[in-house]
């Protein structure tokens, strides 16, 4: 009898076993690696960032001023574009048309809209995962803020040290009342943290610090940056620690910014965009493109392996990337930059406008009727949406872009740059070897005509491996390269300043270096 008992549970336990097996698999569960992990989760610090001017790019009350409603009723342009974050530029009161001469931390140029037009555009921009980076203006103020303005009536006053004096003279680094803060005096660094914090609270993400290596002059003042940039980012993440910090170092050389990663999360790369001026602009040295961007990484490297790249095209302070020399007339120029842009390491960042070939450059000092004498306005001119609904018109048209295709001109076109870098920006974000990390190895075949590189990312049981391949010049060029599959293009003959975007096996990745 114990016999049989024992049989017959063998042959229980036996079926349901079978039965077990034979159950369908749950059609939800992940199979591909890629579907496993929450890429961005893992990478919160990594975006593609769109830089907007308020004043230009979207009006929404009819008074010709760009607005921030006039953004948050655009946020489904920038979201199809497949924008990340935003970075606005100053949004704070000022007398000036630009806004880097503050007159108050805690408050939002009425030109711009309120406080609950801020707050509803910083809610409505998460809702969508878009986040918020302001531009915060913190070495100096107007000199209209009542900082400055108390400061100079009495050396008495609580405020004259927050600001820097020579022999009792206001010290101004930059021309147009804008006054240089003390950062020597711990009651201006404590002002700092609770501005950071008020905005931070309001659910910003970050801020681009303006200036970021005039905050503290004289012999050591880079170490000095550094420190107060590094403290800076240490009390923002006691709170909030996926928080980003980019400071503003304007220097084209690569080398002598790398030390500025001690205490930031990223730093524009103006020396990658004088690189493709020279390069894919002027043509000159064009061999040496990929191995001189290599340098660059490599340097921040060493200082932070985790660096977080800031490449950029263009920005307020440049003239055009469509107005440069090398560019003008180019659009598969234009084109080649922006697949370049968003190939690379780090958060690209695209100025409003850029995505359009937009032009326009400084004018030093010219009378513009109906407006008055300009210098950097045209850099910063209206958004070309092609529909009055949102047209800025603040600054009258100085013709530089009568023949600029219009975004809903640009929409239908296939070809139309806009549509180059709304396929370029799918195409990153569905690659995490593009996205994500800064793995960056020079192509071992590179020459003249063809100008490469290895992109990878790992993790856990994820790896992906791409090569990514530029043709620097305006003939076709045919490669000879294993391959998986194509991610962009579909022949191995490169089209004049073409680009292909190649899958490639990520445990040969020593087979292309």
């Amino acid at each position: 009898m114990k016999k049989l008992l024992t049989l017959l549970l063998f042959i229980t336990i036996s079926i349901s076993l079978i039965a077990c097996n034979d159950e369908p698999e749950d059609p939800t569960d992940p199979t591909d690696p890629i579907d496993l992990y929450d890429f961005d989760e893992i990478n919160p610090l990594q975006d593609v960032y769109y830089q907007i001017f308020v004043r230009s790019f979207a009006d929404s009350d009819g008074d010709g001023v760009g607005d921030l409603n006039g953004i948050t009723q655009n946020l489904d342009y920038l979201e199809d574009l497949g924008i990340t974050a935003l970075l606005l530029l100053p949004v704070h009161p000022s007398p000036s048309y630009h806004g880097y001469d503050v007159t108050d931390y805690y408050g939002i140029n009425s030109d711009y809209g309120t406080m609950e037009d801020f707050e509803n555009l910083v809610d409505a921009a998460n809702e969508k995962d878009i986040k918020i980076v302001m531009d915060l203006v913190i070495n100096h103020t107007s000199d209209q803020h009542p900082w400055f303005k108390d400061a100079i009536s009495s050396t008495a006053s609580p405020y004259r040290d927050y600001y820097v004096f020579n022999n009792g003279v206001p010290y101004s680094y930059f021309v147009g009342g804008m006054m240089d803060l003390n950062f020597e005096n711990p009651e201006v660094i404590d002002e700092i943290y609770n501005i950071v914090d008020f905005y931070l609270e309001k659910g910003v993400h970050g801020f681009r610090l303006d200036a970021a290596m005039h905050f503290i002059e004289g012999i050591n003042a880079d170490w000095e940056n550094t420190l107060f940039l590094l403290n800076l980012k240490a009390h923002m993440e006691e709170n909030y620690p996926n928080s980003y910090i980019l400071p503003e170092v304007f220097v084209p050389q690569y080398n002598l910014i790398s030390d500025y990663y001690i205490g930031s999360d990223s730093l524009f790369n103006f020396y990658f965009r004088n690189e493709v001026m020279d390069k894919i602009g002027m043509e000159n040295s064009r061999f040496n493109f990929v191995s001189n961007l290599n340098r660059a990484y490599d340097t921040f490297r060493d200082v932070d392996p985790e660096f977080i790249d800031a490449p950029i095209l263009g920005n307020h302070d440049f003239d055009r990337i469509a107005s440069s020399q090398g560019f003008i007339n180019q659009p598969n120029k234009l084109a080649l930059a922006a697949r370049v842009l968003m190939t690379l390491p780090g958060n690209p960042f695209i100025y409003y406008g850029d995505e359009l070939g937009m032009k326009g450059y400084r004018y030093e000092g010219r009378n513009i009727p109906g407006y008055g004498i300009v210098y950097d306005e045209y850099r910063r001119q209206p958004f070309m949406w092609g529909s009055p609904t949102y047209e800025t018109y603040w600054l009258p048209s100085d013709g530089s872009n009568d023949d600029t295709a219009d975004l809903e001109t640009q929409k239908l076109d296939e070809t139309s740059l806009f549509n180059t870098y709304k396929t370029m920006i799918e195409i990153r974000k569905d690659n995490p070897a593009l996205m994500y990390g800064n793995y960056f190895e020079p192509y071992n075949n590179n020459v003249l005509q063809i100008q490469g590189y290895v992109r990878y990312y790992e993790y856990e049981t994820f790896k992906q491996a791409v090569l990514v391949l530029h043709n620097m010049t305006p003939d076709p060029y045919e490669v000879n390269v294993e391959y998986l599959e194509f991610i962009y293009g579909d022949s191995l003959i490169i089209d004049g300043y073409g680009s292909i975007i190649l899958e490639i096996d990520p445990d040969l990745i020593e087979d292309y270096i």
